[in-house]
């Protein structure tokens, strides 16, 4: 008789178990969810322009020493310093030299970083009076990108918490702590260019404001723009 006491007794904290876990699970901890943005648009402070000298391609005969020599001297006559040019490629291949002679053509490829549109107008002006065709703006940045990046999802975060507490002030809750936080989506707009021909880069790539008589126009990039969706989910305080 005892043992059966002892089976029933059992059987009822087992019962009683599986009907608090069960009850439980039907009521789960109130939770709030919200996904933030945010956006930052950026001057960049550093433009990188593509060259490109060829030899042997015209008149002048210039080598292709010569031409990166003469490439150095204009662009610091104009005050833009030349610490940031650097090779990329070099290269000989035997083609074209005039209508219908064949030589070795020497070529050189570079990369200038200049601060501002303002000596990315300069360089180009430069290179037009030497006769560089082959010149073309890649890409922007700024010195501080990853400063601009993380700033980027902290202000995505605050704008969900933001949301979050004064939705739950509404209804007469208040914000828990975070259970969940996940980044959503991240973008980086504005930074690339396409290549265009010099003239085509300039009307194209610029923004031309604040026109004054018998001054020239100021110039200006489009800003760079940063995105972020974070999702965060927070408990309701209890």
């Amino acid at each position: 008789m005892k043992n059966i006491h002892k089976i029933t007794l059992a059987i009822a904290l087992l019962f009683c178990g599986v009907t608090a876990t069960a009850h439980m699970a039907a009521d789960p901890k109130p939770f709030i969810e919200i996904t933030g943005t945010s956006e930052i648009k950026i001057d960049p402070n550093q433009i990188f322009i593509r060259i490109k000298l060829e030899e042997n391609t015209d008149k002048s005969k210039i080598n292709i020493n010569e031409q990166e020599k003469n490439l150095i001297k204009a662009l610091q006559s104009v005050g833009i310093s030349t610490e940031k040019l650097v090779v990329t490629d070099a290269n000989a291949f035997y083609g074209k030299s005039g209508f219908l002679s064949k030589d070795v053509v020497n070529t050189k490829q570079f990369e200038l970083e200049v601060k501002n549109p303002t000596q990315a107008k300069q360089a180009f002006e430069q290179m037009d009076k030497l006769n560089i065709k082959n010149a073309y703006i890649s890409r922007v940045d700024h010195s501080q990108m990853e400063k601009y990046k993380k700033q980027a999802k902290i202000d995505a975060i605050q704008e969900a918490k933001e949301r979050a507490t004064y939705l739950l002030e509404a209804v007469g809750e208040e914000l828990g702590g975070a259970l969940i936080v996940r980044e959503n989506a991240f973008n980086v707009y504005g930074n690339q260019v396409h290549r265009e021909s010099n003239k085509n880069m300039i009307r194209e790539s610029y923004r031309f404001d604040g026109y004054k008589e018998k001054e020239e126009p100021e110039l200006d990039f489009k800003k760079i723009t940063v995105t972020a969706s974070i999702y965060v989910k927070w408990a309701i305080a209890q």
